[in-house]
């Protein structure tokens, strides 16, 4: 179990205005947080644009301004924004409106798709490891910071910050349908797929998580799920924490999801909210029993 109360601190903002609860959360986060963005040798924000035709499913691009509002307090050099789309991420950007960022920061877009790679792993349904490609820009960033919309999945259970930063760093080929499908890959069983998400993610961590909860989907997410304005957002330095407080606010216990639980068995947790340290409004006072996915409770087949 993590003993550094810095790494159990998990801020929660409430209110209806996404950027401002940005702001206010990574406020929250203190010096700790200012240091990590002053000493980092590359920033990359990684949000979830997994499907621009549903921009309900993917990061608001406010989510990412009001991330780059604090960065450019700090320093002024090239900030990296970016994901490996499900669709067209190029495409995304524009329908997204993620070319309007420079306003708010220097930045560069990335089509994480088209990124060098470097060797990394998905588990086959035998629990074997499958070769596979992980972004290279990903992983020579010593400050990722992830932002996400709060979301049911309809395999995972959850999609949060952890399998957004594994799954939407991951390269394949572009299918012959135009999609850049990683369910060929890693989809070969719950087993398979959080003990792929948990063991790479040790390799490859993320250092910030900022969770948008302000509108959130339950049901058959990540993309045909319904909206729902729970108007809260997550902001931590333990992307693992900040996971484990949102699906709680989701109506989930985080011990159902498998990536969550292998995570704290590896003592990067906690994942149980009485554990964390929180700032903010009572986690309680914010909990919503969301619809699952159809299909539920097979999604517990990893245990």
């Amino acid at each position: 179990m993590v003993e550094n109360p810095l790494e159990k601190t998990v801020v929660i903002a409430a209110g209806p205005d996404r950027r401002e609860l940005v702001r206010e959360a990574l406020t929250a986060l203190g010096e700790t947080f200012r240091e990590q963005i002053l000493t980092a040798k590359q920033i990359f924000v990684h949000p979830n644009l997994v499907n621009y035709h549903k921009p309900e499913a993917c990061t608001p691009v406010d989510a990412v301004r009001g991330v780059l509002d604090h960065i450019s307090l700090l320093r002024g050099d090239q900030i990296l924004v970016g994901d490996a789309g499900y669709h067209d991420t190029k495409k995304a950007f524009e329908a997204l409106d993620y070319p309007s960022l420079s306003r708010s920061g220097n930045i560069k877009l990335i089509d994480l798709n088209e990124d060098q790679t470097i060797p990394s792993y998905a588990y086959t349904a035998k629990l074997e490891k499958r070769p596979i490609g992980l972004s290279k820009t990903v992983s020579e960033s010593d400050c990722n910071i992830v932002v996400v919309p709060a979301k049911m999945h309809s395999y995972y259970l959850v999609s949060l910050s952890l399998k957004t930063h594994i799954i939407g760093s991951e390269v394949v080929e572009r299918s012959p349908f135009g999609i850049y499908a990683r369910w060929p890959w890693i989809h070969t069983g719950m087993k398979a797929a959080h003990r792929t998400v948990a063991d790479v993610y040790v390799e490859h961590p993320a250092q910030i998580a900022v969770i948008d909860g302000t509108q959130c989907m339950e049901g058959n997410g990540p993309v045909d799920g319904r909206v729902q304005n729970l108007e809260w957002l997550i902001a931590s330095l333990n992307p693992v924490a900040a996971d484990a407080m949102a699906a709680y606010l989701m109506g989930l216990d985080p011990k159902d999801i498998g990536f969550l639980w292998h995570l704290e068995q590896k003592g990067l947790g906690p994942i149980d909210p009485d554990e964390m340290v929180v700032t903010g409004p009572k986690p309680s006072t914010l909990r919503r029993e969301l619809l699952r996915p159809s299909g539920y409770p097979a999604h517990l087949e990893w245990k």
